[in-house]
C-alpha cells in the first residue's frame, strides 16, 4: 500500500533525526531504554496502528505482547518498564520527549536538557509539519484498507492489543 511506504518513510525521516540528536546531544537526553515516564499512549491513528499489528503478527515471533495487567494510565504494550513494540512504535513514541515546536513553542521533556540554555534550532523538530504528513498519510491509508477494524478515527491501543493472536 502506497501509505504504508510513505509511513515508512516518515518513521525513517524521524529516526535520522533521532541519530542526529543523539550524536550531537547525547549527554543532555535521559530518554532510555527503562524511562517510561512518558508511555500514556491509550490511541494510535489507524496506519499507525496496522503498521503495529502488521509487524507484530508477520514477524519472526520477536514480540512479547502480552505482558501481565498493566499499571492504571499507562501504555497496554509497555512491560516491565520496557516498549514491547520499541521497533514499530508510534510517531509520537519516537519523538517525544525531544526538543520538538508546536504551535510556535519549543517544548521538551523537563528530564533532558537540563542547565541548557538554548537548543540549535537543527535539533527541533516541527511537530506541526510532522502530524500534518501524518494525517495525509492516514487519510491515503483510509482510502487504501479494506479491514473494518482499522476505519475509527483512532484505534484503541487495548483494543489492538487484544486482536493480536497470542504467540507462544
Amino acid at each position: 500500500m502506497k501509505s504504508i511506504e510513505l509511513y515508512m518513510q516518515l518513521t525513517a525521516k524521524i529516526e535520522a533525526f533521532e541519530a542526529k540528536l543523539l550524536a550531537a546531544c547525547a549527554p543532555h537526553i535521559k530518554c532510555a531504554r527503562g524511562c517510561s515516564a512518558c508511555c500514556i499512549l491509550e490511541s494510535v491513528f489507524p496506519v499507525e496502528a496496522w503498521n503495529i499489528y502488521s509487524t507484530i503478527t508477520s514477524g519472526p515471533g520477536s514480540f512479547s505482547v502480552r505482558a501481565p495487567g498493566r499499571e492504571q494510565g499507562r501504555c497496554v504494550f509497555l512491560s516491565g518498564g520496557e516498549c514491547s513494540i520499541y521497533a514499530c512504535r508510534p510517531v509520537i513514541c519516537r519523538t517525544h520527549g525531544y526538543p520538538i515546536m508546536a504551535e510556535g513553542r519549543v517544548d521538551f521533556c523537563p528530564e533532558n536538557f537540563k542547565g541548557v540554555s538554548s537548543i540549535d534550532s537543527g535539533f527541533i523538530l516541527d511537530l506541526d509539519a510532522l502530524n500534518r504528513a501524518l494525517v495525509s498519510i492516514n487519510r491515503i491509508f483510509l482510502d487504501e484498507n479494506r479491514d473494518e477494524f482499522f476505519t475509527s478515527e483512532r484505534i484503541i491501543l487495548a483494543d489492538l492489543k487484544a486482536r493480536i493472536p497470542e504467540v507462544p
